[in-house]
């Protein structure tokens, strides 16, 4: 930052007074590093004296006694020995002091976060399993507050109701509650009050990795591993044929670029994928999901960061995924996708404000309109409409 501040301060003849600046500053903290060094060396010089001066007088002693007759050699190297260790164990630690005091904060916060008990605990083996799943999902009036902006209601009274493969969408501005939504339905957080009912039971009676394995999540920023593209497709299930990871890859379309790569599937991908384009990512993913076959889509701005060569790809890969008879949330704004959904819900402040099909929406010319409109939408979407 200084530096900075003083090439641009150099055409204005300011350089000297900068640099005599940056030279107090650099005093300040010489003194304060001279100060702290010639503690720490004048502790671990006086830990090291008191070490060796017992282990000398402690070898004196041991020396006169066998020479004396009041001691075998044997007994005689033993004690030394256990005296020896007792006292670098004794005096090691005020050399080590200094350092200690100055991590023990740091220690503190380390300790805390591990023996924190998360309120939503993944590895808890308590909750129903039950056999099958109907995919019907209720959410009863709930409020939802983030636990770091308890002050900021995100959701408000909402209510919405999903039948079993069903495919609803929901549309809003920026902070309406979209993403919100599926976090709650993923139980990453619980809401505040109210309830979330998937097949008439509460979400918090469901054991939590069973829930989870029955749910298909693809975000906007697929998660993407840095591995082979193999492994990263069949982390969904790993005990899926080579036929069945092909074949999903060709429903999400990325069987074809998959297979024009020098290694195939066994091409490495880089950290978080970066050797992908966005595009390719997002159809790994959404053949990861395929291949989960979770009876619950939740697709999350799926196709909201593509590039327009690839969209229309990822745009038909989303369109084969939500025709199936799954329950299915998705957060689109496209107006291709909204056309195959069974119904819309359009949010704004953390409420629904409009609900049907694309065609009555459109014949109604409100929010809804305006935000699939591709030279106003990016600007309604990134304010909240009050």
């Amino acid at each position: 930052m200084l530096l900075e501040t003083s090439t641009l301060l150099w055409p204005f003849c300011a350089g000297n007074k900068v640099m005599e600046l940056y030279r107090l500053q650099l005093g300040t903290i010489l003194a304060k590093s001279f100060l702290h060094g010639i503690g720490i060396g004048f502790a671990f010089g006086l830990s090291q004296f008191l070490l060796f001066a017992c282990n000398s007088l402690l070898l004196w002693y041991t020396a006169v006694s066998v020479h004396e007759g009041h001691l075998k050699v044997a007994t005689a190297l033993k004690a030394y020995m256990v005296f020896s260790f007792a006292t670098f164990a004794l005096v090691e630690p005020f050399g080590l002091a200094p350092y200690i005091l100055k991590r023990r904060n740091s220690l503190a916060s380390v300790f805390e976060i591990i023996d924190r008990v998360p309120s939503i605990d993944p590895d808890d083996n308590t909750g129903v399993k039950p056999p099958s799943v109907y995919g019907s999902i209720e959410i009863k009036s709930i409020d939802f507050c983030y636990p770091t902006r308890p002050d900021l209601m995100v959701l408000s009274n909402f209510s919405l109701k999903v039948d079993g493969g069903q495919t609803v969408a929901m549309v809003g501005v920026s902070g309406s509650g979209k993403s919100t939504i599926i976090s709650l339905i993923e139980r990453f957080y619980d809401p505040v009050a109210a309830q979330i009912l998937l097949d008439g039971r509460d979400l918090k009676q469901f054991n939590l990795r069973w829930l989870r394995s029955h749910m298909g999540l693809v975000q906007q920023e697929p998660i993407i591993f840095s591995t082979t593209i193999r492994e990263n497709i069949i982390y969904a299930r790993h005990n899926a044929t080579e036929a069945e990871m092909k074949e999903a890859a060709r429903i999400a379309n990325a069987h074809h670029f998959i297979s024009s790569l020098p290694h195939g599937y066994d091409t490495h991908v880089g950290m978080r994928g970066v050797d992908l384009t966005p595009g390719q990512k997002q159809r790994i993913a959404i053949a990861r999901v395929v291949l989960k076959n979770a009876p619950i889509l939740l697709l999350d701005e799926a196709s909201s960061a593509i590039e327009s060569d690839s969209s229309r790809v990822v745009q038909e890969a989303l369109e084969t995924l939500i025709m199936g008879n799954k329950t299915t949330i998705l957060i689109a704004h496209r107006a291709p996708m909204m056309r195959h959904v069974d119904n819309i819900v359009v949010l704004n402040g953390g409420k629904i404000v409009e609900q049907g099909t694309h065609d009555s929406l459109s014949q109604i010319n409100g929010l809804y309109v305006r935000l699939l409109q591709p030279h106003l939408a990016k600007g309604f979407r990134q304010h909240r409409l009050l």
